[in-house]
């Protein structure tokens, strides 16, 4: 292989100690800007104490960590769960009648679920509609106006927001430990166009350092991970292989 650029694919798996590599469930990541391998070793030196001039009378080396990073520009549920140690599940447009809140002049409240505005919302004070003029409707919520007018309603009543929601996916975060995943690499390098697999049997991922929800760049979601040795292989390396086009 020549002068290399690569590009490519990430897929993780669930690691598992009964289950083959390649029979685990691998999932593609999506558009990866970043796949990095880091290498950090462990060097202990023992200086010649019978040279006046120094030196070494030995030197040892030694793999201490194998490290990685993975910066994932694709911000899915499935993504965020994974990098967030979660769960995700689809949220379905079942209507919501009766969820409560409380009504303040000026105030936001946000409802349990992102709104379907196509559908207008119901508020109630019991058995009272408030007036559509007393409040705008967004995706997450209603912002109540400065003044209500309906009759009958004052500052910290309990009110009732009947709605349709929008379909979507839910993520609850950091709710596992972290996750031992298996991956795979399907790379290309750009130079030459020759193929490149990356095999690492089992990683343990970190959570990311940061999660940008506004800024004037594109999102990255950027992952941590460090190479586990996997015991279960007894033939190769017990760390990850790397197979290239010739």
């Amino acid at each position: 292989m020549s002068a290399s650029i690569f590009s490519g694919k990430i897929a993780v798996a669930d690691y598992s100690t009964t289950v083959a590599y390649a029979n685990r469930q691998f999932t593609r990541l999506g558009n990866s800007s970043v796949l990095t391998l880091n290498v950090s070793e462990e060097t202990k030196d023992l200086t010649d104490y019978q040279d006046a001039a120094g030196g070494l009378a030995a030197s040892f080396k030694r793999i201490q960590t194998v490290t990685g990073q993975i910066d994932m520009r694709d911000i899915t549920a499935a993504n965020l769960a994974l990098a967030l140690w979660g769960t995700t599940a689809i949220l379905a447009t079942t209507a919501i009648v009766g969820e409560a809140h409380k009504i303040y002049p000026s105030a936001f409240i946000p409802t349990n679920r992102l709104i379907n505005t196509t559908v207008a919302p119901v508020v109630k004070k019991g058995a009272t509609t408030i007036s559509t003029g007393d409040y705008t409707v967004s995706k997450a919520g209603i912002l109540i106006a400065s003044i209500i007018s309906t009759g009958g309603v004052t500052p910290g009543d309990a009110i009732t927001i009947d709605y349709t929601p929008v379909a979507g996916n839910d993520v609850q975060a950091l709710v596992n430990t972290a996750p031992l995943k298996s991956m795979h690499f399907e790379g290309v390098n750009q130079v030459d166009g020759k193929y490149v697999n990356l095999r690492i049997w089992q990683i343990k991922l970190g959570a990311p350092k940061n999660i940008a929800m506004i800024g004037d760049d594109f999102a990255t979601l950027s992952m941590e991970f460090s190479v586990v040795k996997d015991s279960t292989i007894v033939s190769g390396s017990p760390y990850f292989t790397m197979e290239q086009e010739s």
